[in-house]
């Protein structure tokens, strides 16, 4: 029995399995790093394992989250212990965080701190009044979140505005390194400084170090093919998966499709496609599926964009062979589709 299942251009045909196992590939993310564009731009040291990491990050995505800036007032620094509170705007209304366990002890010959307007960061001052070191208001917000000394808030909530691909063309630049010039960031920041300045911009960089085979076996489809072809194929796909090069574009194209970010124009509507070059290897090896997962939880924050909730988990599920009147992974003889397939 054929299940009927609307297709992407609201068309509905009956479809049906070419095979009785059908698989996809999986990507997740392995490691997920931040940096605010202030930062980025302002340049400094990083500590070297976390630029290590970054470097072979894979996906970067452009979000933005409210400005995060300290209540001057209210800060005490006392038996190197900062308390006070951090404040941010959303639509021209202020909300404030009070926190009082933050360890921090004075480097060097700092002997006192200094908040000055726009009150984005505290500075410690030695005797002669020279800045020691500096402590940003959004380094400390999500310092904060993460260890549990408050409570996850609207800091914790990033709107999605780009996702890229981190390596260079010659895969010898990193992300980092290219946003510097890049023009959409450039824009970004432009805009947003003009039309939201309320908010910052943040850059998630992530790194996918390793592929998984999805399989789905369908007893119902009595017509689908059982002959050792559907074992072979199941093998090859698992032994030759796309090359370093499709699965970062494959990814990207995923995520853009998935969050449909208002500063991406390829992928964001006409995604998947057999014209597609980054899914010529998955056609080749009959992958009827892509799933990209982007866990942020590690960093106690959550992402989300004018298609997508609010959430730390999103999986992006892609339907590879519906614009080819056939049933995928995702869809099983007899039962309902799953929701949230893009196809």
């Amino acid at each position: 029995m054929a299940v009927d299942v609307p297709r992407h251009e609201g068309v509905v045909i009956n479809m049906k399995r070419k095979f009785v196992t059908e698989y996809g590939i999986g990507y997740q993310n392995s490691f997920t790093g931040t940096i605010t564009a202030h930062q980025l731009l302002r340049g400094g040291e990083m500590d070297a394992a976390i630029e290590d990491k970054i470097s072979k990050c894979h996906i970067y995505a452009i979000a933005a989250r409210p400005l995060p800036y300290f209540n001057s007032e209210s800060l005490v620094h006392k038996d190197d212990v900062l308390s006070g509170e951090i404040c941010y705007r959303i639509d021209g209304a202020e909300h404030c965080v009070h926190f009082d366990q933050y360890r921090w002890e004075l480097e060097d010959d700092a002997i006192k701190i200094d908040c000055k307007y726009p009150y984005r960061e505290i500075r410690s001052l030695n005797v002669a009044g020279k800045e020691v070191t500096y402590l940003p208001a959004s380094y400390l917000a999500s310092a904060l979140m993460n260890h549990g000394l408050i409570e996850a808030n609207d800091l914790a909530n990033c709107e999605v505005l780009y996702i890229g691909q981190a390596l260079g063309v010659q895969g010898n630049r990193s992300a980092l390194e290219r946003l510097k010039s890049h023009s959409t960031f450039q824009k970004i920041l432009a805009l947003t400084n003009h039309d939201c300045p309320d908010k910052e911009i943040m850059i998630f960089m992530y790194q996918f170090d390793h592929e998984q085979m999805l399989t789905s076996i369908d007893g119902r489809a009595k017509d689908a093919d059982d002959s050792d072809e559907n074992e072979n194929r199941l093998m090859n796909a698992m032994r030759n998966p796309p090359d370093k090069k499709q699965k970062i574009g494959m990814i990207e194209a995923a995520l853009i499709r998935y969050f449909q970010p208002p500063y991406n124009e390829i992928f964001k509507i006409k995604f998947p496609s057999v014209k597609h070059k980054i899914l010529k290897s998955c056609y080749a090896l009959d992958i009827t599926s892509l799933v990209v997962e982007l866990d942020s939880t590690d960093l106690n924050c959550s992402l989300y964009s004018q298609s997508m909730p609010s959430k730390r988990y999103h999986i992006a599920k892609v339907d590879l062979v519906a614009m080819q009147d056939r049933h995928s992974f995702f869809s099983l003889t007899g039962f309902p589709n799953i929701p949230g397939v893009i196809r």
